[in-house]
C-alpha cells in the first residue's frame, strides 16, 4: 500500500491519499448461480429458488430471501423456513463457468483492463476511457448515474468528481448491456480505487449502482462493524486485531501506528492503517487464461479406496470437458485430499502432483480429446499420487478429493511451426559444436537441446548443441593437452578430437579437427555427423595439399597442421626447433604442465 501520505507520528490516521486519478468500476452479478438457472428456465423467476450443493443451500434468489433463506444454510433448515423452496442442484459448475466467461468477454468490448474475481465479479479500470469521453463532453452537463454515498457540497480540485461521474455512466452502460444481451442483473460500485469500488458495490443491491468520492472514503469505511469486512484481512489477522480490542474499522482507524507495529511488521501495520482509511493503490490486472483448471468434490467421509477411485473417475470426466473447452494441452496433474483427523476433530489438505505426457492428448478435427487408453493412464497417475498421500495400511477418512491440471502448453501444429524448423533443419546448428559420441554403441547424432530432466520441452539455441551428460570429459582434455605438448605418445595422429573450438576467424569455416591415436582406450567412436560434413572435409584436404610441413615431427598430423593459422604454424615450428625452451614432462598426460599465456592453448576454448 502507498504510505507516502501516512502520518506515522500521530495517534490517528485520517489523511486521505491525494492520488484520485483512477476510475475503477466493480461489477457483481446478483445471486449469480440462481440467475443462471433462472435465465435457463424463466419459469423459476417468480419462485423461491435455492441452489443446492450437498446438504447446503449455497445461494438463493431474492424471492427466497424474503422468507429468510441465507447463504450456506442447511437444506433441512431452509425447508423449515420456506417449505415451497424450489431446489436445483449446483454440483456441476459447467453452466456457471460458461455464463461467467460470457460476461467477462462482453466487458472486454470496452477495451479496458478487466480483472476477474471469482465467477461473478469483475474489476474494470476505465481511467483512459473516461479521459477520452471528457474531451467530447460538456463539463457542466455531466451528471452522476445511480446513487452516491454522501453528497458533497464542493468538488475536489483535481477533477475526480467529474471523472467518477463519467465512470458511473459507463458502469450503467455496462450493466444494461449485460442484461440486454445475457439476461443478468448486476450491481456496480464506482470509486477511485479497487477497495472502495468493491465495498460500495452492494450498497444498493440488487440491480443498482453506487459511487463514493475520495473525500468520503474514510467515513464510508466506518460503516463496517468488523475489520473482517475489509478484503485482504483474513481470519488470522482479524483474530490478532480483536485480541488487541480492535474490532470495528473505526477502532482500526483510531489506533496508533506504533501500537500496530508492536504486533505486526512495519509494512503490515501501515497497510492496515491504509485499508482502514479506504486507501488502496493496487492496479487492475488484466485477467488471462487460468493457470490451472480443477474440480473438487466434498462429502461427509470416505474411508474405502474403491470409493475414492470412483470419485476421482467422475471428476476426471468433468475435468476433461473443461480442458477440451480450454484448448491447451495439460502437462501437469495435481491431486488434493482433505484428511479428517478423528481424534483431533480437525481436517487438513495435502496435495501431490506429477508430470503428464502431452502424447496422452490427441487433436481430432481441431478438438482436444483423450482416448480410453489415455484416460486409463491418467487414472493410474491419479491413484499413484493417492497412494503417496495415503498409507493404506492404516485407516483413513477423507472429506474432499480434488483434481486439477496445473500447467499447460499451447498447441503447435502445422509444418510452419518454428519447432519443426529447429528440430529438422541441420543448418540451424553450428557444425563447429557437434560433439562426437563416445558411446561405442551409438549410431546417430543427438540434436536435442532439452534438459535431461524434461522430455516435453525443446529449446534449441542458435549454434549450440548441448553435449550428452554421459560423454567423458577426460578424453577431450587429454587430447587437447597432447596436442599442445611435445610428448612421446603412441601415435597421437590417430586420435579424433570432437570437442575443440578454435578461437580464430580463419577457422570458422572448419567444422571438425581430426587427430588420430594408437591408444584405443582414449579413442571415441567416430560420430555420424562427419557424413554430414563432407564439404568441410574436402575443404581441409584442399588446404592440406598446399601446406608445407617439412619441419613437422613425425607424430604431427599434417592435415591438421595445414588448417592452423600462419601465426600458430610459426609458433609450433619455433617450438620444435628449440625444444629446450618448452620442454614438457613425458611420463603421463596427467602431468602435462600448464601452457604459458603466449602459447597454443589460448586458441582452444573448452566446449560449454
Amino acid at each position: 500500500m502507498d504510505d507516502r501520505n501516512m502520518e506515522t507520528s500521530s495517534s490517528t490516521f485520517t489523511e486521505v491519499s491525494s492520488d484520485h486519478s483512477k476510475s475503477i468500476i466493480h461489477i457483481d452479478v446478483d445471486c449469480f448461480y440462481a440467475q443462471v438457472e433462472m435465465v435457463r428456465k424463466p419459469e423459476l423467476r417468480s419462485l423461491p429458488l435455492g441452489i443446492q450443493q450437498k446438504n447446503i443451500v449455497v445461494t438463493s434468489n431474492y424471492e427466497a430471501r424474503k422468507f429468510g433463506i441465507r447463504k450456506c444454510m442447511l437444506v433441512s433448515d431452509a425447508l423449515k423456513v420456506c417449505p415451497n423452496l424450489k431446489l436445483v442442484s449446483g454440483e456441476d459448475l459447467h453452466d456457471y463457468r460458461a455464463a461467467s466467461n460470457k460476461i467477462f468477454t462482453l466487458l472486454q468490448s470496452w477495451k479496458c483492463p478487466v480483472e476477474k474475481l471469482g465467477m461473478d465479479e469483475n474489476f474494470i479500470d476505465v481511467t483512459n476511457l473516461v479521459q477520452e469521453k471528457l474531451k467530447t463532453l460538456n463539463v457542466t452537463s455531466i451528471t452522476l448515474s445511480g446513487h452516491v454515498f454522501s453528497e458533497s457540497s464542493s468538488e475536489c480540485l483535481c477533477g475526480c468528481h467529474r471523472r467518477l461521474k463519467v465512470a458511473s455512466q459507463i458502469a450503467n452502460e455496462m450493466r444494461h448491456k449485460i442484461y440486454d444481451e445475457l439476461g443478468f442483473t448486476t450491481c456496480a460500485g464506482i470509486a477511485h480505487n479497487k477497495l472502495l469500488a468493491k465495498l460500495v458495490c452492494p450498497f444498493k443491491k440488487p440491480n443498482d449502482q453506487t459511487t463514493v468520492f475520495p473525500e468520503h472514503g474514510a467515513t464510508f469505511m466506518t460503516t463496517f462493524q468488523s475489520v473482517r469486512s475489509i478484503p485482504s484481512i483474513g481470519s488470522k489477522t482479524a483474530e490478532a486485531l480483536i485480541s488487541q480490542k480492535i474490532i470495528t474499522v473505526s477502532d482500526l482507524q483510531e489506533v496508533s501506528l506504533d501500537v500496530l507495529k508492536k504486533h505486526f511488521s512495519g509494512d503490515m501495520a501501515v497497510r492496515l492503517k491504509s485499508l482502514s482509511a479506504g486507501e488502496d493503490n493496487t492496479p487492475v490486472k488484466q485477467s488471462g487464461r487460468p493457470q490451472s483448471i480443477g474440480l473438487e468434490d466434498s462429502f461427509k467421509t470416505v474411508s474405502v479406496k474403491s470409493e475414492v477411485e470412483e470419485k476421482f473417475g467422475a471428476l476426471l470426466q468433468r475435468l476433461l470437458i473443461l480442458v477440451r473447452e480450454d484448448g491447451r494441452i495439460p502437462v501437469s496433474l495435481r491431486v488434493t485430499l482433505r484428511k479428517k483427523d478423528v481424534k483431533r476433530l480437525s481436517s487438513h489438505r495435502e496435495s501431490r502432483q506429477c508430470q503428464v505426457s502431452p502424447s496422452i492428448f490427441t487433436i481430432n478435427s481441431g478438438t482436444l480429446t483423450v482416448t480410453e487408453a489415455g484416460q486409463q493412464k491418467l487414472m493410474s497417475m491419479i491413484m499413484r499420487l493417492f497412494n503417496k498421500l495415503i498409507d493404506l495400511s492404516k485407516p483413513f477418512h477423507l472429506t474432499l478429493v480434488g483434481l486439477a491440471f496445473t500447467k499447460f502448453q499451447e498447441r503447435m501444429t502445422g509444418r510452419s511451426s518454428i519447432v519443426n524448423y529447429l528440430m529438422n533443419d541441420i543448418s540451424v546448428q553450428s557444425v563447429l559444436n557437434i560433439q562426437n559420441d563416445c558411446d561405442t554403441s551409438a549410431s546417430s547424432m543427438d540434436y536435442s537441446a532439452a534438459s535431461p530432466s524434461s522430455s516435453t520441452t525443446t529449446d534449441l539455441s542458435d549454434g549450440e548443441v548441448e553435449p550428452s551428460p554421459k560423454k567423458p570429459k577426460k578424453v577431450n582434455w587429454i587430447a587437447k593437452r597432447r596436442c599442445l605438448s611435445k610428448e612421446e605418445v603412441a601415435s597421437p595422429s590417430k586420435l579424433k578430437v570432437g570437442e575443440l573450438r578454435l578461437n580464430s576467424k580463419e577457422l570458422e569455416k572448419v567444422s571438425e579437427l581430426r587427430l588420430s591415436s594408437r591408444d584405443r582406450s582414449l579413442t571415441p567412436r567416430a560420430s555420424p555427423a562427419k557424413d554430414n560434413l563432407s564439404d568441410t572435409s574436402d575443404t581441409m584436404k584442399d588446404v592440406a595439399e598446399g601446406a608445407n610441413c617439412d619441419d613437422c615431427p613425425s607424430y604431427v598430423d599434417k592435415e591438421v597442421f595445414s588448417a592452423l593459422p600462419d601465426e600458430m604454424q610459426q609458433e609450433l615450428k619455433a617450438m620444435w626447433k628449440n625444444p629446450s625452451s618448452s620442454e614438457v614432462p613425458r611420463s603421463s598426460p596427467r602431468n602435462v604442465n600448464k601452457a604459458k599465456p603466449n602459447t597454443l592453448l589460448k586458441y582452444f576454448v573448452p566446449h560449454k
